[in-house]
């Protein structure tokens, strides 16, 4: 016995899509890119514990300096600490950057997929109907017609897969910004060009943590061999200190070649993602006229309904293809960010 599914109308199952989609759309408020990652600037835990860390290493280096009994040691020492707080401050507002745009732009797609798998509803829809009327006067099976069912109820369920998502995604952004539960987000962000050569970045990578850290080890090193090279102190204290202070230059060295690396890395990937943005415009434009001549050759009478649906659906696909690319390249700006200890996203101001 085959089994048949009930009947669907276009103009019925897009009201209801619609209206399920703009009652929710009415429920949850909306956040642009800026105002959640100003959020979760301000909320942010580890941004918030590198602060007070920060205002603690700062009051010690000002009384450090101003102590007339602190040795030169403890005064290095405090303002090893003091700069290691700023970068470190610094990073954790790069990170948090970092997770709030990758956060959104996963959101952000995960909307539009929505739409996009509710137009495709709409088609399957129309192929199910297609299919009926053309068993109907013998031009197609009864297999035809499950298949076109097959085909629709995987959609309807993509599309109700893709909802979940949204939610999921809208969490997970609430979390880490501190924003309502059930954010949406506003819309498509504008993406900056990168005018920062690799060059000037990497004249920058003294502000990371790591390299700030490592650096600062040295130079403590080298003031112990300094204060060790003298005749009142034991040899064997001298000794220490050069042993102590060649470790340390490797370790400084190691993270200066470490994030240089990691630079380079996050630079191509950059620069790779602008790529692919170009490529997926120049595809949404092709996809565009398609659909324009489609809209025109239908008022011409030379192609039907269903074979614009088709190019319109052509269309959103690209459309979204494009938004991917784009977020892509937010997201990539984003590690470019962390990598090199420099905002680049155009989101945030300076950090």
């Amino acid at each position: 016995m085959m089994f048949t599914r009930p009947r669907f109308t276009v103009p019925a199952l897009t009201a209801a899509l619609l209206l399920g989609g703009a009652a929710h759309a009415q429920a949850a408020a909306s956040a642009t890119l800026t105002a959640a990652v100003t959020a979760a600037l301000a909320n942010n835990t580890d941004v918030k514990t590198a602060q007070a860390n920060l205002d603690k290493a700062q009051a010690a280096n000002v009384a450090a300096q101003a102590d007339p009994s602190s040795l030169v040691a403890a005064k290095l020492s405090a303002k090893n600490t003091y700069a290691l707080a700023q970068a470190q401050l610094r990073g954790a507002k790069l990170g948090a950057l970092q997770n709030t745009v990758t956060a959104y732009t996963t959101l952000l797609e995960a909307q539009e997929n929505v739409t996009l798998q509710t137009l495709q509803v709409q088609v399957d829809t129309k192929g199910v109907q297609v299919a009926q009327v053309k068993l109907g006067i013998g031009n197609a099976t009864t297999l035809d017609v499950t298949n076109a069912q097959n085909t629709l109820a995987s959609s309807q369920q993509n599309l109700a897969d893709g909802r979940a998502q949204v939610n999921l995604a809208s969490a997970k952004l609430a979390t880490l910004t501190g924003l309502a539960s059930g954010v949406r987000a506003a819309g498509v962000p504008n993406v900056p060009k990168l005018s920062s050569t690799l060059a000037t970045l990497q004249g920058g990578l003294g502000n990371l943590s790591a390299v700030t850290s490592a650096a600062g080890d040295l130079t403590l090193a080298t003031l112990n061999v300094k204060l060790a090279d003298n005749d009142f102190t034991p040899a064997r204290t001298l000794q220490d200190a050069k042993t102590a202070l060649a470790n340390a230059q490797r370790s400084s060295d190691s993270a200066s070649k470490a994030a240089t690396q990691s630079l380079a890395s996050a630079y191509q990937a950059a620069q790779n993602a602008y790529e692919l943005l170009a490529v997926a415009q120049s595809r949404e434009a092709a996809a565009q006229k398609t659909a324009t001549q489609d809209a025109a050759r239908l008022k011409s009478g030379t192609i039907s309904a269903v074979e614009l649906q088709s190019s319109q659906l052509a269309l959103k696909k690209a459309q979204y293809a494009r938004l991917q690319a784009q977020d892509n390249v937010l997201v990539s700006l984003a590690a470019l960010s962390v990598a090199s200890g420099v905002n680049l996203t155009g989101i945030g101001g300076s950090i």
